[in-house]
């Protein structure tokens, strides 16, 4: 009794660690909170600083990728901890940036990077520690949300009153903190898994689901990524530009923290072929042209679907890799977020200037039905190798 007592607090502070990892590194996508800022202190044009964010985006999920396979034979805290010095270090090159082009650096590769590595290294300590799978990968992802959501006021508060390198200065303090608790609670030892396999033909067995998996998360992310960077546009009203990006959030953070226990409950396949419905109700009403309270409630609708699938996804791949090489797979996986964020909203609104936004999203509904086929095609392949 006593071992099964040490060993569920065990769980329970490395779960802890990871939410704690997770809502630390998330000052990424807080990035549009401090460009009017940096437009001003350096006098740098929209297109430079969305560059910046374009970088953060590619070292972010290159951070996952080799974060997830490091992950697999490095102590989480170990990770923990480069993580902290990359974001830390980022945020104060950040503070002292004398010119936009450093902020490739800084705040694209240090801070991008690093938070990739940190996501990652929560995710695997989630998908591997506890036995409800679905509900600790839902407590991580929806963290790394609610750390954005929570971050973005604070910074828009302190470059009020103080200014770009205070303000960076102070996250760097507070977040370099949280990540020091986040590592004193995730495990320090190394993986128990990261022995070499016994059985390499063994590797090749999960190849095929994995793929449906990567196809199905692209896919499947490329509508809401769009969404994310024309809210307006899609609300039809610049006014509800707020309200709109507000809607995309709240869904992000809904669907994140419930998908992953209503998975734990009605099965990974069902979850996924809800979420593919889901995907195709958002869509429509655009795809249709809608605009006003309709389209705010798709985009709302949109945010929940992209939030739930990003719980799902790792949870699904926990489903058919074993703990040791869930970080690697995972990691890879993660690849195709990043080329749907890197190609989806830059093409969403390159042929929204020549066809409109109803058509873009009636080009994402055929995307939908893709990602729906790839999902199924992994629940049977999952079945099969089960």
């Amino acid at each position: 009794m006593a071992d099964t007592d040490a060993a569920t607090a065990s769980k329970g502070r490395a779960l802890t660690g990871a939410v704690l990892l997770d809502l630390a590194v998330s000052p990424l996508f807080a990035w549009d909170v401090f460009t009017g800022s940096l437009g001003r202190d350096l006098r740098a044009g929209h297109a430079l600083l969305a560059g910046v964010f374009s970088v953060g985006l590619l070292a972010f999920m290159l951070g996952v990728l080799a974060g997830g396979r490091a992950a697999d034979t490095t102590s989480p805290r170990r990770l923990a901890l480069v993580a902290l010095a990359g974001v830390v270090a980022g945020l104060l090159g950040s503070a002292a940036a004398p010119s936009a082009l450093v902020l490739f650096l800084t705040f694209g590769v240090l801070v991008g990077g690093s938070t990739g590595l940190g996501y990652a290294t929560a995710v695997r300590v989630a998908g591997t520690v506890a036995t409800r799978r679905g509900l600790a990968l839902g407590l991580v992802v929806s963290a790394y949300a609610a750390g954005t959501a929570v971050l973005a006021p604070i910074a828009a508060a302190l470059l009020e009153a103080f200014g770009r390198s205070a303000t960076f200065g102070v996250l760097a303090a507070a977040l370099g903190v949280l990540l020091a608790v986040a590592a004193a609670l995730v495990p320090g030892e190394r993986p128990a898994s990261s022995r070499p396999d016994p059985e390499p033909r063994r590797r090749s067995r999960p190849a095929a689901p994995v793929v449906a998996l990567w196809l199905a998360f692209g896919l499947g992310s490329a509508p809401a990524l769009a969404a994310f960077a024309q809210a307006g546009n899609l609300a039809g009203d610049l006014a509800a530009v707020p309200l709109a990006v507000a809607l995309l959030n709240v869904g992000n953070f809904a669907g994140r923290l419930v998908a992953g226990p209503l998975s734990d409950r009605v099965g990974r396949r069902a979850a996924l072929h809800a979420n593919s419905a889901l995907l195709v109700l958002a869509c429509l009403p655009l795809a249709l042209g809608a605009t006003g309270v309709v389209a705010l409630v798709a985009l709302l609708l949109l945010g929940t679907q992209y939030g739930a699938l990003s719980t799902l996804t790792p949870a699904a791949t926990s489903d058919v890799v074993p703990p040791e090489r869930f970080g690697t797979t995972y990691g890879l996986v993660f690849t195709g977020w990043g080329i749907a964020g890197l190609v989806a909203p830059v093409a969403a609104a390159a042929l929204a200037t020549v066809v409109g936004y109803g058509a873009v999203y009636g080009a994402f509904l055929v995307l939908a039905a893709v990602a729906w086929v790839c999902a199924t095609a992994y629940g049977r392949l999952a079945s099969r190798q089960a």
